[in-house]
C-alpha cells in the first residue's frame, strides 16, 4: 500500500508531484499516494485538483478527455465514465485558508483519517515565504510601521506545527527560502525556535523529532544551520534555486539510518529544456504589431545604434540577430499550441520526466507583452549576456539611450533590473515575481525580444509538459514561481522513503 501524504501550504503541487512520482524500483509503483492537499489561492488550488485527477489513472492511461480540456476543446476534463475519478480528485485537493476556523476543523478531520489509519503518513509543505524572503523583508524595511513581532506571516509554520503535535506523523517535509536562516523577530533569529518547535511540537509530553539534513553535509557545515539548504542546481534541475528543506523523522520510529542526496556539480543548464521550444514573439503594450518580422528587426537596429558609441561588439551581436528573427503571426502561444516537438534533445534524466507525446503541442506557452522602450532593453540585456556571459549592471553598462524612467536606477539599488539567462548555465530562481514583470528573466535568444513564457518557466522548475496551470497568466506565473520544483521533490521523497523503511 502507498504510504499517505498530507501537504499543506501546497501551491500548485510540485512537491506533492514529486512525492507521488517516486517508485523505489524503476517502473515500479509508486511508494506514496497523496490523500490531502490543501492550498488557499483559488486559481492553485484549481491546478491541484486538475492534477489530482490525472494521478488517478496509471501511466499512459490518463483519459483523451483530460488531454481535450487542456487543449481548451472540452469544458471539463471528466466525462460519465470518469465521474468518480473526478470526485475523489475533488476530495484530494481542498481550497483551504488556515487560520480560518472551518476550514481548520475541516482539515484536521481529513488529516485525523489519514492518521487513524494502520500505517505511518508523512506531512509535507511550505509555509508561506514573504516575511522571511530577503526581498520582502527589504520592503518591510520601508515601513516604519512595520513590527515583525506582529507579523502572522511569521508564524504561519505553527498551523504545520499543530498538526504534528495532534497527529503524529512519522515523518515531516517543511520548505521555505534560505532567508529564513536570518530571520529575525524581536531581535532574535526564529530559525533555532522554529527547529526546537518541530524537534518536540507538544512540549516534553509530546512527540519527539529528530530533524536531519536532507544532503550528505560536510564537516565544516555540521551544526551550522546552512546544511539544512537544497541547492537545486545541485539535483539534475536547470535552476539555481536554494531554499531551506527540513526532514523531521519521528523517534518513535527508532528508524537507525537514511539514505541523504548525494550533490553533484551542475550540469543540467538552460538550453537543455528551453533551446527547442516553439519561438514566440512579445506583443506591444503601446500598440497593436501588423508585422511582427519588421518590427522586430527595427527594435534590434535600433537598439545596435544606441549601443555603438560605447558597446561596438554588443551592437554586432544585435546587428547579427536581425538575419535569425523568428517569422510568425501576431498571437502565436497561449493555452495550448501545435508542436511536432520530441524529447531526444533533453537531458537522459528528463527526458520521460517532461516529455508527453499525446499533448500533440505545447501547454501555457504564453508571454506578456512589453511597452516598446522595455522591448530595446531586452534586445541590448540578451545580447550582452550573449557576449559578456552576464547581465548588464546599471547605468554604468547600459547606454544612456536605453536608461529606464526609474527614480531607483541611478541609486545603485536595482543594478541588475533587467537580467537575461544564460544558454550555458542553470537559471536564476524562478520567482512568483513574473506575474509582475519579466525584467529578470529575459530570453536568451536575442531574435525573439521577450522574456520568459509560462511553460518555459515551467521547465525550468522541471514541471512535466503535460502539467496544465490554471487561472489568467498573471495566475500561472505566481504559481509557478512559488512551487517546489518536483523532479527535486522526486528526489526528497526518496530520502523520506529510506528513513521510514529502515526503522
Amino acid at each position: 500500500m502507498p504510504i499517505p501524504v498530507v501537504d499543506i501550504f501546497a501551491g500548485p503541487g510540485g512537491l506533492g508531484e514529486g512525492f507521488s512520482a517516486f517508485t523505489p524500483q524503476p517502473g515500479g509503483t509508486p511508494a506514496f499516494r497523496i490523500h490531502v492537499s490543501a492550498e488557499m489561492e483559488a486559481n492553485a488550488a484549481r491546478t491541484l485538483r486538475l492534477r489530482a485527477f490525472f494521478r488517478q489513472f496509471p501511466a499512459g492511461h490518463v483519459p483523451e478527455s483530460y488531454y481535450e480540456y487542456v487543449r481548451g476543446h472540452r469544458e471539463t476534463p471528466w466525462t460519465e465514465a470518469t465521474r468518480v475519478q473526478w470526485e475523489r480528485a475533488c476530495e484530494e485537493a481542498l481550497q483551504l485558508t488556515l487560520g480560518n476556523p472551518e476550514h481548520d476543523a475541516l482539515l484536521a478531520t481529513r488529516v485525523a483519517k489519514v492518521a487513524d489509519g494502520n500505517q505511518p503518513w508523512v506531512l509535507i509543505g511550505g509555509p508561506p515565504c514573504q516575511a522571511y524572503s530577503l526581498v520582502g523583508r527589504s520592503r518591510n524595511k520601508g515601513n516604519r510601521h512595520y513590527r515583525p513581532e506582529k507579523d502572522e506571516r511569521h508564524f504561519l509554520y505553527r498551523h504545520y506545527l499543530e498538526l504534528i503535535r495532534k497527529y503524529h506523523p512519522a515523518a515531516f517535509v517543511m520548505e521555505n527560502v534560505k532567508g529564513i536562516l536570518s530571520s529575525k523577530v524581536g531581535g532574535s533569529l526564529i530559525f533555532p525556535q522554529i527547529l526546537r518547535d518541530l524537534a518536540e511540537p507538544g512540549g516534553r509530553n509530546g512527540p519527539r523529532y529528530r530533524i536531519v539534513p536532507l544532503v550528505v553535509p560536510s564537516r565544516d557545515l555540521e551544526g551550522d544551520a546552512s546544511r539544512f539548504i537544497l541547492r537545486a542546481e545541485e539535483l539534475g534541475v536547470p535552476q539555481a534555486r536554494h531554499r531551506v528543506i527540513l526532514l523531521g523523522i519521528n523517534e518513535d520510529l527508532r528508524s537507525t539510518s537514511y539514505a541523504p542526496l548525494v550533490a553533484s556539480p551542475a550540469d543540467t543548464y538552460v538550453e537543455h529544456v528551453l533551446l527547442h521550444l516553439p519561438r514566440l514573439r512579445s506583443g506591444m503594450t503601446t500598440r497593436k504589431v501588423k508585422d511582427w518580422h519588421a518590427e522586430a528587426e527595427r527594435i534590434l537596429m535600433a537598439t545596435a545604434r544606441h549601443a555603438r558609441k560605447t558597446q561596438a561588439d554588443i551592437a554586432d551581436v544585435l546587428q547579427g540577430a536581425v538575419r535569425k528573427v523568428p517569422r510568425m503571426d501576431p498571437g502565436t502561444g497561449g493555452r495550448w499550441m501545435p508542436w511536432e516537438g520530441d524529447a531526444d534533445h533533453l537531458p537522459s534524466h528528463l527526458r520521460a520526466w517532461l516529455h508527453d507525446e499525446r499533448l500533440g503541442g505545447i501547454l501555457n506557452h504564453e508571454v506578456r507583452s512589453h511597452m516598446e522602450e522595455d522591448l530595446q532593453r531586452y534586445a541590448y540585456t540578451a545580447a550582452f549576456t550573449q557576449e559578456r556571459k552576464r547581465s548588464p549592471k546599471g547605468p554604468e553598462e547600459f547606454p544612456a539611450m536605453l536608461y529606464p524612467c526609474h527614480q531607483s536606477w541611478g541609486t545603485g539599488n536595482f543594478t541588475d533590473r533587467f537580467k537575461a539567462q544564460a544558454w550555458d548555465r542553470p537559471s536564476s530562481t524562478v520567482t512568483s515575481h513574473l506575474c509582475k514583470d519579466g525584467h529578470y528573466f529575459i530570453h536568451p535568444d536575442v531574435s525573439q525580444i521577450r522574456s520568459i513564457s509560462v511553460r518555459e518557466a515551467a521547465r525550468l522548475q522541471t514541471f512535466p509538459d503535460n502539467y496544465f496551470f490554471e487561472g489568467a497568466r498573471g495566475a500561472q506565473y505566481k504559481q509557478v514561481g512559488n512551487a517546489v520544483p518536483p523532479w527535486m521533490a522526486r528526489q526528497i521523497a526518496g530520502v523520506v522513503y529510506s528513513a521510514l523503511t529502515s526503522s
